[in-house]
């Protein structure tokens, strides 16, 4: 099926690696890849492909012509087209972090899935009724000095099921207690530049209960 290339290594490409099993048995000869950049964009992992295609003298076919690695001509034209592909993929990656950082410093949502008590609209955090009616209730009931571990078997008994429709855990519960976006706002930080933008989003909690909430925890 379809997958990135992108932020990958072996270990979380499997058909990749049964590839270069297959490779290291002598059992492939001729390897077709619609692209070159399919096999993959990360230097290193390109590295340990390109020399197992060598090594057992495989001849690697893309819609753009045939290679056949021993020879001089076709080793460097790979390895420009490995280049190529790397390059692309840097600027790629940077396009997507000035995207999301400058989503965030115009109020909007960057991108991951929302958290719990809040869905996204038109880019920006917006709450979710239903859910922003359970994080009320956790709250409250925290506050009202029920412990986690009865917090869950309350909300179990209720049937209120997590995002990803399983019960809540008491791990997720205490997660859930120390979340910014419930008093109104968060916090993006850029990994590169470790630029850091606070974005305002609508609260679900009162602040002096969300503090009154840390202290107790």
């Amino acid at each position: 099926g379809a997958a990135s290339s992108h932020h990958e290594n072996l270990t979380n490409r499997p058909k990749i690696s049964e590839l270069l099993l297959e490779l290291e048995k002598g059992n492939i000869k001729h390897l077709f890849v619609y692209n070159n950049d399919r096999l993959s964009r990360n230097d290193k992992t390109q590295f340990i492909i390109k020399n197992a295609i060598i090594k057992h003298g495989v001849m690697l076919y893309t819609k753009d012509g045939t290679y056949d690695l021993n020879n001089p001509t076709d080793k460097l034209m790979k390895s420009l087209l490995d280049g190529v592909a790397e390059y692309d993929n840097a600027i790629r990656a940077e396009r997507t972090r000035l995207g999301k950082l400058n989503k965030v410093r115009n109020g909007g949502w960057y991108g991951a899935p929302s958290p719990y008590g809040y869905e996204i609209v038109d880019g920006k955090l917006a709450i979710q009724p239903e859910e922003g009616k359970t994080v009320k209730t956790i709250y409250k009931l925290f506050n009202d000095g029920i412990s986690i571990a009865e917090i869950k078997r309350r909300l179990d008994k209720q049937g209120v099921t997590a995002r990803r429709g399983g019960l809540f855990n008491t791990g997720s519960i205490n997660k859930l207690l120390q979340n910014t976006h419930h008093i109104g706002y968060y916090t993006y930080t850029d990994k590169k530049s470790g630029e850091t933008v606070e974005v305002s989003c609508p609260p679900l909690v009162d602040e002096t209960v969300w503090n009154r909430v840390q202290e107790r925890r």
